[in-house]
């Protein structure tokens, strides 16, 4: 077993996570096994979930797409972390009625704290994107598991309806 004292730290501070920053979080599925795809209502639970937890924190959920075997998020909360604990802890019973014995989610997430220079749009249209570039829909408002919170509408914005040949939005241009 791994000694926990060698192990490298993937968090920041805690202080980090609660300074009201928008994160891009990515959430994956133990093994990477697919069960969103297998499990469509577990897709829409979590969506259900989602807006739940945004009204209750006052989180503000500028993207989001559900992958068959993860997800991605572009919000501001007060406590990332708390989000994402509390997130993965209400979604999990639902998937042990669907399959039980079976875990659901890897343990942590990977996060990505945008910096000034970095444009929420391109983030938001890479994240839902995603479906396009994986190759599952050709443009990403075909695609059902993914949305925002802040623009309900966001599939009549610019761009919505094109392909997924947007650069990543961390590279340098």
């Amino acid at each position: 077993m791994e000694d926990l004292s060698t192990r490298k730290r993937i968090r920041l501070s805690h202080d980090a996570y609660q300074k009201g920053h928008a994160f891009s979080i990515t959430i994956t599925t133990y093994q990477r096994y697919p069960w969103f795809r297998l499990h469509p209502e577990l897709a829409g639970g979590a969506i259900r979930l989602f807006s739940e937890m945004v009204q209750a924190r006052q989180t503000v959920l500028f993207s989001f797409c559900i992958m068959p075997d993860h997800l991605h998020l572009l919000l501001k909360d007060k406590d990332i972390v708390d989000f994402v604990r509390l997130f993965k802890g209400r979604l999990t019973p639902l998937a042990r009625r669907l399959e039980h014995g079976r875990v659901l989610w890897q343990r942590s997430f990977y996060d990505h704290g945008l910096r000034e220079e970095e444009s929420l749009e391109k983030v938001v249209r890479y994240i839902w994107q995603n479906p396009v570039r994986s190759g599952i829909v050709s443009c990403a408002s075909a695609y059902r598991w993914n949305g925002s919170l802040v623009w309900p509408n966001w599939k009549d914005l610019p761009g919505a309806h094109t392909g997924g040949d947007k650069p990543h939005p961390y590279e340098s241009q």
